[in-house]
């Protein structure tokens, strides 16, 4: 299996910015490292600037869990707080916490009478059909632990990571396929906006490495957007899912 190569970037400004109309959406600890015995709270955020949340998703919608380092599931209960959403997560064991959401948005139509409910079947009228989905996880250590990595949960669509030799080596899975030729953007600490990380090769892969002198968190992102499955009553699925890592 080949790897891509690392991409090495001297500094934020080679590369192209996204436009200011994007919006992201991520899974965050509020505080790192996580401490045993201790509950700490995660947010999903939703907006144009990774960490600052400009809206909540919608709650109701969201399948949100932890995975401890024994592999044990915890579900945990997703709630609007302002402009994001949250829930508590008691951390019980040192080590390496996944902790991730799943949110199917369902599938959805624009049509002269607005954006409604359902597919083509529902709204034979529609100019646009398209199911969404959002995933996201963060890599949260305990303990003294260091968050340098993670195994695949096994979303349908889902970015891994693990930190080696001072750079990333992420790869991006959809429906249990490596992705390919998929672009990666990244949100560094302090950064102004996202940029343009490289694109998966044929296995998923790409390697990227920080700017010198870069710390975490950081969130790498990837959205996509494929031809509906044969049969289906919509023309399009758009996928969105993020990656928190610190190091």
């Amino acid at each position: 299996m080949t790897t891509s190569p690392i991409l090495r970037i001297s500094t934020v400004g080679a590369w192209a910015a996204i436009t200011a109309l994007a919006h992201y959406t991520w899974l965050a600890p509020v505080a790192a490292p996580l401490e045993v015995g201790k509950t700490t709270v995660v947010r999903i955020g939703h907006g144009h600037k990774f960490p600052q949340s400009e809206e909540a998703i919608n709650a109701s919608q969201v399948d949100l869990f932890a995975i401890a380092p024994s592999g044990a599931k915890v579900k945990l209960e997703a709630a609007v707080d302002a402009n994001a959403v949250t829930a508590p997560y008691a951390v019980k064991e040192a080590g390496l916490h996944r902790i991730a959401f799943v949110q199917d948005r369902g599938v959805t139509s624009r049509t002269p009478r607005g954006v409604k409910a359902g597919g083509r079947d529902k709204n034979p009228d529609a100019t646009q059909a398209y199911r969404t989905l959002r995933t996201a996880v963060a890599y949260c250590g305990a303990s003294g632990i260091a968050a340098t990595g993670g195994k695949p949960l096994g979303l349908e669509i889902e970015l891994t990571g693990e930190m080696s030799g001072g750079a990333w080596k992420l790869r991006l899975m959809k429906q249990g396929q490596p992705a390919a030729d998929a672009p990666i953007e990244v949100f560094l600490a302090g950064a102004a906006r996202a940029v343009a990380a490289g694109k998966t090769g044929p296995d998923g892969r790409l390697g990227y490495q920080a700017p010198a002198g870069a710390k975490g968190p950081a969130l790498f992102f990837v959205s996509l957007k494929d031809p509906a499955p044969a049969g289906a009553k919509y023309d399009s699925a758009q996928y969105e899912t993020s990656l928190y890592v610190t190091w």
